[in-house]
């Protein structure tokens, strides 16, 4: 019974000074007595000073190089822990209350290999906050879809260690979890979602790497999906890229309209919206054409 497995919640955190108090006292309240919770920080702030000072039972602190981006994290907490669940979320994220007994419940009654849940903006997010939340979460905006293809949020999600044996060589580069659901569905595996496993996105994204950071999530979605293509679509997505923040827009319009959100509350977030798109395109086409950037541990071998 999935009740009585124990977890563990894997939360990555890069500069997350402002938001990581909250966050880790929001998961280790959630779990408490059925698991622990394993920061993986990779800052260059006192993000994990501040963190170790919270003392908190069952929170343990490890410590990443500099560089690695959230799937990077979350692939060294998984193979730091052995409990046969894992959670994945990043310390911008606090949960709120009930959303462990949501997901647990609902693996329970799928039988599914991951379950995940909505992600919501906090209350008064900082306009660049609130263009993160649009780019990255707005899909996962209550109430949640019901189309064919169901894709937990890598930053909401609870998995069984389980169903993940056999992708080392896939997680080797980082947990990305669309290439991992991908990979999940190809074997015939169930994923779920519910409503009722709610984490609240409070932000506090820094505007001197926010792009960068973009950027490389988005060269390293180019490669992994043109892997997959013959070197015309290659070219064809490459070619599209002036148009594709635009595809996006639409797609972040439609998302808020189908939920019956007012567009004016969001207008202040365009501008950085705008550079947001703009990176992600670019390190897409990018990512298609030439492939990946260097992985901080090539960069590392590099330099040795």
């Amino acid at each position: 019974m999935s009740g009585h497995l124990r977890v563990t919640v894997i939360v990555a955190a890069i500069d997350a000074r402002a938001t990581v108090a909250a966050s880790l006292r929001g998961f280790a309240e959630e779990v408490r007595g059925r698991g622990d919770v394993l920061l993986v920080d990779s800052s260059s702030d006192d993000t994990p000073e501040r963190a170790g000072r919270l003392a908190l039972p069952g929170v343990h602190i490890v410590h990443a190089s500099a560089g690695r981006l959230v799937p990077h994290l979350w692939h060294i907490g998984i193979e730091a822990t052995d409990t046969p669940l894992v959670a994945l979320s990043t310390a911008q994220m606090v949960p709120q209350p009930g959303w462990f007994e949501a997901l647990l419940d609902r693996l329970e009654e799928t039988g599914a290999a991951a379950v995940g849940g909505p992600i919501e903006p906090a209350p008064g997010l900082a306009r660049l906050d609130q263009a993160v939340y649009l780019q990255r979460y707005v899909n996962y905006l209550r109430p949640l879809g019901q189309g064919r293809l169901v894709e937990p949020p890598g930053d909401n999600a609870l998995y069984r260690r389980d169903r993940l044996d056999g992708l080392e060589p896939l997680l080797s580069g980082g947990f990305w979890e669309s290439e991992v659901h991908r990979v999940l569905r190809g074997r015939g595996e169930v994923l779920a979602m519910t409503d009722d496993a709610v984490l609240r996105f409070h932000g506090g994204a820094l505007r001197s790497r926010v792009t960068g950071q973009r950027h490389r999530h988005a060269r390293q979605f180019g490669a992994q999906r043109a892997a997959r293509m013959g070197d015309v679509e290659r070219l064809v997505r490459t070619l599209a890229v002036p148009v594709v923040p635009w595809v996006l827009l639409h797609r972040i319009k439609s998302a808020l309209a189908g939920r019956g959100e007012p567009l004016g509350h969001w207008l202040p977030a365009l501008p950085w919206l705008g550079l947001l798109l703009a990176a992600w395109s670019t390190g897409e086409a990018l990512g298609t054409w030439l492939g990946p950037a260097a992985s901080p541990r090539a960069a590392e071998r590099s330099a040795a």
